[in-house]
C-alpha cells in the first residue's frame, strides 16, 4: 500500500512536518510505503484555469510530481497549520490541482498544528473538502500545539507529547485498517 502525506505549511521544518515524519515512521512499521510531499520544500503554482500565468518550470515539475503521487496513493494524510482558524492557502491550492478521481473512496487522515490557540477547526474545514472530493476522512484526527514538540540540537522539531504519540498510533492504525479492509473498493 502507498500513502501520501501532503504538508500544507509554508515554513520549512514546521511542526506539521515533524508530525508527518512521526506518522511516516509508524506507517512503515505496517510495511506501508509513505511519501511526504512538503509544500514548503516543493511549492506549486497557483491554480489558473485561464492560462494567463506562466509558472516556473520548477513549479510545473513539483505539480506533476504531486499529481502522479496522488494518483498512485491508496490513502492520504493532509496536514496544515492553523492559519486564522482554518487551513492554509497552499494546501487548498494543492487540493485544487487534484481531482475526485485521486481521492474517491480512499481513506484520508487529517492533522494540524496551532502556534496560538489550539483549534481543530482547520481539520473540520478540511473534512468538508475531503467529503466533496469523495474521500473518506477517518474519525481520529490530530490537532497539536507548538508546546507538544521539542527541538533536537540541530533545530529539528519532534513530537514529544506522549498523549499525542499514542493518538498518532491510533490514527495510523485506523488508516491501515481502512486501507486494507475497504468495503468500497468496487466504487473506486
Amino acid at each position: 500500500m502507498k500513502g501520501l502525506i501532503i504538508v500544507g505549511s509554508a515554513k520549512v521544518g514546521s511542526h506539521t512536518t515533524a508530525l508527518s515524519k512521526y506518522l511516516k515512521g509508524h506507517f512503515e512499521t505496517h510495511d506501508f510505503e509513505v511519501e511526504i510531499f512538503d509544500l514548503a520544500d516543493k511549492p506549486i503554482h497557483q491554480l489558473d484555469v485561464s492560462g494567463a500565468l506562466a509558472p516556473l518550470e520548477t513549479y510545473k515539475a513539483n505539480l506533476q510530481e504531486l499529481q502522479t503521487k496522488a494518483r498512485e496513493a491508496d490513502f492520504f494524510v493532509l496536514g496544515t497549520p492553523n492559519y486564522h482558524g482554518s487551513y492554509s492557502g497552499i494546501i487548498k491550492n494543492a487540493l485544487d490541482h487534484l481531482t475526485m478521481d485521486d481521492f474517491k473512496m480512499k481513506p484520508v487522515g487529517l492533522i494540524g498544528n496551532s502556534g496560538g490557540i489550539v483549534s481543530a477547526e482547520p481539520l473540520s474545514h478540511l473534512r468538508l473538502i475531503v467529503r466533496t472530493l469523495l474521500g473518506i476522512a477517518i474519525p481520529t484526527q490530530i490537532a497539536t500545539h507548538d508546546s507538544d514538540y521539542k527541538k533536537l540540537d540541530d533545530g529539528t522539531y519532534y513530537l514529544a507529547n506522549e498523549e499525542f504519540q499514542l493518538r498518532a498510533r491510533l490514527f495510523v492504525d485506523q488508516i491501515v485498517s481502512f486501507a486494507q479492509n475497504s468495503p468500497y473498493e468496487h466504487l473506486k
